[in-house]
């Protein structure tokens, strides 16, 4: 069942979320019992059944802070089930915390389960109505989703709220080809950014507004500069990179260069939301240019068996030495 166009409007914060104070009492409920008991303790004098309290307020504290620490530390190296795991842990400890909803809609969207995604981040935007990044990742879900309106509406107003928010800016470029404007902004945004998975992201979005419009000379020119910038990225986001770079050569003409970027894609983000896919674009790309080459279908033991990567990275070692 598809959301309702107008669900942007809908989407309203907690009456709590409304006010500094309440978002406050939101990220640290432990807060209030921490004073009342530093001020029980300034009036009745510190005693160990005094600060018994305060103490446990603040491994509370503590332990939702490493947990949600440790929760992203996860997520960017690619341990999207043991990051799960942590962040359920802390949900428990805060089940209104926009930050544990926040890293359950990046999770879910890791493993493709953009319902999923879409549930915690809008709980996430309800409970944190001024964080542009809980829009932006609303916008990427809906896009996985096959919800292109409603993504273009977050991503919109998390640029309004954020405009160098990269990955609000590629959901535009997918999403709106044929806006000029797209060009412009992400043009600008190249030459302001500075972290490298940034950088690689925006080069992306606009190589792929350039092929739409049939300029595939100048997307060519962005995708090469991207290939440097993507092992300074987290692993996880590199093997997103190595798949997007995969489809984007592929969709120039570059099918040796794309295959590679599959493969590298596998390899470092196996359990990923494109291993199987880049697996699939990979092996058929090796399957046709077999039948190209020979004529005949490739035997099943060529590709397949106990190291599916192995067998492909072979391949592609043997299709390298014959062009060398």
């Amino acid at each position: 069942m598809g959301f309702q166009s107008s669900d942007l409007e809908q989407l309203q914060p907690y009456w709590i979320a409304h006010h500094w104070i309440g978002q406050v009492l939101l990220r640290t409920p432990e807060l209030p019992g921490i004073i009342a008991v530093l001020l029980w303790m300034v009036l009745g004098g510190v005693v160990l059944i005094n600060a018994l309290p305060a103490v446990l307020c603040s491994l509370w504290f503590l332990s939702r802070y490493l947990l949600i620490r440790q929760t992203y530390r996860l997520l960017n190296n690619g341990q999207y089930h043991s990051a799960m795991r942590l962040a359920q842990i802390a949900k428990s400890l805060n089940p209104f915390s926009a930050d544990v909803h926040w890293l359950l809609g990046l999770i879910a969207l890791q493993r493709n389960r953009p319902r999923v995604a879409i549930d915690h981040l809008k709980k996430a935007c309800r409970l944190d109505p001024d964080n542009p990044q809980v829009y932006a990742a609303l916008s990427a879900a809906f896009v996985e989703a096959e919800e292109p309106k409603l993504a273009i509406q977050y991503a919109k107003k998390a640029l309004a709220m954020n405009p160098g928010l990269y990955g609000a800016a590629m959901v535009l470029s997918d999403c709106t080809p044929d806006s000029e404007q797209v060009e412009h902004y992400l043009r600008q945004m190249i030459n302001t950014v500075r972290r490298p998975v940034e950088r690689a992201v925006a080069c992306c979005a606009l190589a792929n507004y350039l092929i739409e419009i049939g300029r595939r000379s100048e997307a060519e020119s962005f995708l090469a500069q991207v290939i440097p910038l993507v092992p300074a990225c987290p692993p996880a986001s590199r093997g997103q990179l190595h798949y997007r770079l995969g489809e984007l050569l592929t969709a120039c003409g570059k099918h040796d260069m794309a295959r590679d970027q599959f493969l590298l894609s596998i390899k470092i983000d196996p359990r990923g939301p494109c291993a199987a896919n880049a697996w699939r674009a990979a092996a058929l790309g090796f399957i046709e240019e077999h039948r190209s080459r020979h004529h005949q279908p490739l035997a099943s033991h060529e590709v397949g068996g106990t190291d599916v990567i192995t067998s492909l990275e072979e391949m592609s070692s043997k299709r390298r030495s014959r062009s060398g």
